[in-house]
């Protein structure tokens, strides 16, 4: 955990490079149109700069996942164990819309793996720390085990962050919940609660292995509709739906495509329409195998592509970035 490593992006900089406007250029000078949320409830908002803001710079803040400064430039902090999941979601990204493209349905491996990247964006996400906080900050009730580890964890309690004003202005966050956001992280990313696994990759396979739930992904593909790309938010995903039913977020892939990943509680889903016992049936069957992720594509619907644009300007913080200085479908 000890580098050199001091701007600290929230959302991928590979993430904001698949919404480039111009993606063929070198990294440090890839731009991406950015717009400052005015009215949410009515879709208003306005261009930040005519040339776009650079990627290298954006969604980033200094020495945010730092829990020990030992000197100008080494100190202690998440970003490797970020970038685990970071340094090869661009690739699987290319490769599940290169497969969708060609009918291809061997597409477990990257519908698995880009999940557990974006679920991590939206935990590591500061605009979300709330959130975080109500999911996994029971965490920070224990610690490691490891001594090495558990000395590590300490510090996070123990130090003093020499920007936390800006992070408190720019975040809307108290120290305590500061600590305690980057606790849970820790907790969730570190240790190994088995052999192989940490929590969150042991939390990523209950959710796709729960047998009470049915699993639907529909991946909207717009290639095909003359300037319409999807919007990426600055918290790194949306909510469709989180019903007692289901619960759905949705997630930019590309400046061509974005992704909804459904979770349906078969309980509370079917007990208008089944018996307890047929409820059960369904459930059982589901125990004999490992519950089926059922795929949907969905070509140029400009219908759902203009719900999707409007769901991340109404629910992201303050601001929405693009490919194109147009929104589409609003």
């Amino acid at each position: 955990m000890q580098n050199i490593s001091r701007n600290h992006h929230f959302v991928a900089q590979v993430e904001q490079r698949l919404n480039s406007i111009n993606p063929k250029i070198s990294k440090e000078n890839q731009r991406i149109y950015s717009f400052n949320i005015l009215e949410r409830e009515n879709y208003e908002f306005e261009l930040t700069s005519e040339n776009g803001v650079k990627i290298e710079d954006n969604l980033s803040f200094d020495d945010l996942f730092s829990f020990e400064i030992l000197n100008e430039n080494q100190r202690y902090n998440l970003e490797q164990y970020f970038g685990r999941y970071e340094q090869k979601v661009g690739e699987l990204t290319k490769s599940l819309l290169e497969k969708v493209e060609e009918n291809n349905s061997d597409i477990k491996e990257e519908i698995l793996e880009i999940f557990a990247l974006k679920l991590l964006n939206t935990f590591r996400n500061p605009y979300c720390i709330d959130k975080t906080l109500n999911t996994i900050g029971d965490l920070t009730q224990y610690s490691p085990t490891n001594a090495e580890l558990k000395e590590l964890y300490k510090k996070i309690d123990l130090f003093e962050h020499p920007q936390f004003e800006d992070i408190a202005v720019s975040f809307d966050v108290t120290v305590e919940n500061y600590k305690k956001w980057m606790k849970s992280l820790f907790m969730i990313l570190v240790p190994k609660i088995d052999q192989e696994s940490n929590l969150l990759e042991l939390t990523l396979k209950g959710l796709f292995e729960n047998n009470k739930s049915f699993i639907n992904v529909f991946i909207n593909e717009c290639s095909g509709i003359t300037d319409a790309h999807p919007l990426l938010s600055d918290r790194g995903f949306t909510l469709a739906t989180d019903c007692e039913d289901h619960t759905a977020y949705e997630f930019n892939l590309s400046s061509t495509a974005f992704i909804t990943y459904v979770f349906t509680d078969i309980n509370t889903y079917a007990k208008n329409t089944m018996n307890p016992e047929q409820i059960q049936a369904i459930i059982s069957l589901n125990e004999k195998s490992t519950p089926d992720v059922k795929v949907h594509v969905i070509r140029d619907e400009p219908d759902a592509l203009s719900r999707y644009n409007k769901n991340v300007i109404y629910q992201s913080f303050s601001t929405v970035f693009c490919k194109s200085k147009v929104v589409f479908g609003l």
